[in-house]
């Protein structure tokens, strides 16, 4: 059987040198997604200050944002235990914070944002992550959801029960009916390069981006609230 596979497209945009930011439009099938990457902390600083006053203006609103982290595999890093970038995704933007080099890691700039109490984070791998940044870096994210274990939790029915740990391929596949191949040999190149390329910005910002959509179509984290309502 041979499984469809998306229409996957990454074409540069524009740059903002004195920012230290480049813009790229990724495209899958009809779905597009704005992608800022950048190694600035300030632009980062202002990609987030953005999002919170654009979003969080009710007081009882609650903001979705997916997250996720890589860490590869390239044999000759020998800071291999700091992740190569970080990356955020609300609708269709997404940022990419290059981690190079490894000190150049945002710490400072995420501190409040990860600790916000209006901000639900969610994504593939949230405690590893999680438990990651508090012991490395301190940091502390408050509301994280980890989007295979919350769907197993809430939609027994779904084909993918029982199943705490599955990949965002899969959940894809199962959601989307398509298949999202993601190259092995990407990992395994050096990702900590000045610049990188159109295929590795593509592959981050399509794992964040197809976490927040799983999340919004599984209604995660507001069936959770719904649920805790119920109950109480």
């Amino acid at each position: 059987m041979i499984m469809e596979k998306f229409d996957l497209r990454c074409d540069y945009n524009c740059s903002n040198q004195n920012d230290g930011y480049d813009v790229f439009d990724v495209q899958c099938d009809d779905m597009h997604c704005n992608t800022i990457i950048t190694g600035n902390p300030p632009c980062l600083l202002k990609w987030i200050r953005d999002l919170l006053q654009t979003n969080l203006r009710d007081d009882n609103r609650r903001l979705r944002v997916s997250m996720d982290m890589i860490w590869h595999q390239f044999l000759n890093d020998t800071n291999i235990r700091t992740p190569v970038t970080i990356q955020f995704c609300h609708e269709s933007r997404c940022i990419i914070y290059h981690v190079s080099p490894p000190e150049n890691f945002p710490r400072s700039n995420l501190e409040r944002f990860l600790n916000h109490d209006c901000v639900d984070f969610v994504g593939f791998g949230m405690q590893k992550k999680v438990q990651y940044l508090g012991k490395v870096f301190n940091l502390k994210v408050k509301n994280w959801f980890d989007i295979p274990f919350v769907a197993c939790c809430l939609n027994p029915e779904l084909s993918f029960r029982e199943n705490f740990n599955l990949p965002l391929p899969n959940m894809v596949f199962k959601e989307f009916s398509k298949c999202y191949p993601k190259p092995t040999y990407l990992l395994q190149s050096n990702w900590r390069l000045i610049q990188l390329s159109s295929e590795k910005v593509m592959y981050a910002t399509l794992d964040c981006y197809f976490a927040y959509k799983l999340a919004v179509h599984l209604s995660i984290p507001r069936k959770i609230e719904l649920e805790v309502l119920i109950l109480s």
